[in-house]
């Protein structure tokens, strides 16, 4: 397997094509699967097993499941409608759903944002939401709140125990912001920084959240060539470190160079799924979404 933190190709944005806005990256010979996808006796550290959401009388997703292993990028792909976004919020409890969802082989309730972030699955959303009016570092200290010892007796009794508490914080949140390249902006107004920085803060923030899972709804979105290369550096060196990604874009380069492993949506459906070199030439990934002849 390649080098983790070293892209397969330079990822750049596709040029436009009729129908689904989506290019197949250049058609390459058998690829063998990535370390983490051949190891499949080991457990996932995040596994959604049959996810289904329903929105009145319409199933956006349907009996979607999938597998993130430690260390390992997934990509989830596919047309606007498919149902990308709405798996990430059922996974996350944003949105009520059934399935069964387990992290770390221990099983974890739907339907509750502040239970999936307490077993490690930490969400990152398409737009960046930094709190402007705050600095960059007080931005990502509010990932790492640490509610054990709330109110004004502990604060009185445990004076000791709370400043070591809020020094180790504020050293994981520099060093966060240091991982992203954001290091020297630390005392900056959020506010400040460009639409690609507001980008890393974000996942500095879920950096220093310490996740197991880290999810990203179209981390690329909005950056030129250069920052998304940038980004793609920064999400394999982050799994490098054994956070397994779910990762959600529309670049299609971008995903092919970042994902060990791809799974393809249709209409709420799971139409193809393993990894990149075998879903391009999947003849209902040319069809549905592609809008290539395929003539197998």
């Amino acid at each position: 397997m390649p080098d983790p933190v070293a892209p397969r190709r330079r990822a750049t944005t596709p040029d436009p094509v009729p129908r689904s806005g989506l290019v197949p990256p250049a058609v390459r010979g058998p690829e063998p699967a990535p370390a983490t996808a051949s190891a499949q006796l080991r457990e996932p550290v995040l596994s959604a097993r049959d996810i289904r959401v329903d929105f009145g009388g319409v199933r956006a997703v349907d009996a979607v499941s999938v597998d993130v292993y430690r260390g390992e990028v997934v990509g989830v792909i596919g047309p606007n409608g498919s149902g990308k976004t709405t798996l990430l919020n059922a996974i996350t409890g944003v949105v009520p759903a059934s399935g069964e969802l387990y992290v770390g082989g221990v099983p974890v309730r739907l339907g509750s944002p502040e239970r999936a972030r307490r077993a490690g699955l930490v969400r990152m959303f398409q737009t960046p939401q930094p709190v402007r009016a705050l600095t960059c570092v007080e931005n990502v200290l509010l990932a790492t709140s640490d509610t054990r010892h709330r109110g004004l007796l502990a604060a009185w009794l445990l004076r000791p125990l709370m400043a070591r508490v809020e020094q180790e914080r504020l050293a994981g949140a520099q060093a966060a912001l240091d991982r992203v390249g954001l290091g020297d902006r630390a005392e900056l107004s959020a506010g400040v920084l460009t639409y690609g920085e507001q980008r890393l803060l974000d996942i500095a923030r879920g950096i220093a959240a310490v996740p197991r899972v880290l999810m990203l709804d179209e981390p690329s979105a909005g950056l030129n060539s250069r920052e998304t290369d940038a980004l793609l550096l920064l999400l394999r060196a982050v799994a490098a470190d054994g956070v397994g990604l779910l990762v959600v874009d529309h670049k299609i380069d971008f995903i092919d160079a970042l994902c060990d492993r791809i799974t393809v949506l249709e209409t709420g459906r799971v139409v193809a799924e393993g990894v990149p070199a075998a879903v391009w030439r999947d003849r209902r990934v040319m069809d549905a979404y592609l809008g290539v002849a395929h003539d197998g």
